[in-house]
Order: structure tokens, then C-alpha cells, then sequence
């Protein structure tokens, strides 16, 4: 009787910890992308905040000064 897992036998000793290893860096990978993602997607909120900030103070200024 053999063992088998997803899709086929399973691997053993160095194949298996190379699956192992290589299914880790792969969910590493996609962790960092969301997280690339969403520090792009705050970091570009945060400029636009800036820049309407920047625009308001601006027609203050330009309101005050007429």
C-alpha cells in the first residue's frame, strides 16, 4: 500500500522539504505583493490628502490676500 496525497504520490526526504520549502517562499511572495499593495494604495491616498490640503490652503491664502 503506497501513500499518496494531492494529485500522486507523496514526496519524501530532500523532494519533500523542497516542496516544503518552495510552497513558503511562494506564500512569501504573494504576502509581500498584497502588502506592496497596499502601502502603495495608503501612500497614494496620502499624497492626495496632501495635495488638497495644499490647494485649500492655497485658496485661503490667495482669498485672504484679495
Amino acid at each position: 500500500m503506497s501513500e499518496t496525497g494531492k494529485g500522486g504520490p507523496q514526496k519524501r526526504g530532500e523532494a519533500a522539504w523542497r516542496a516544503q520549502r518552495d510552497a513558503i517562499a511562494s506564500r512569501n511572495e504573494q504576502a509581500s505583493r498584497r502588502a506592496r499593495a497596499r502601502r502603495q494604495e495608503r501612500d497614494d491616498e496620502m499624497a492626495a490628502r496632501r495635495r488638497a490640503e495644499e490647494l485649500r490652503e492655497r485658496a485661503e491664502l490667495a482669498r485672504r490676500m484679495s
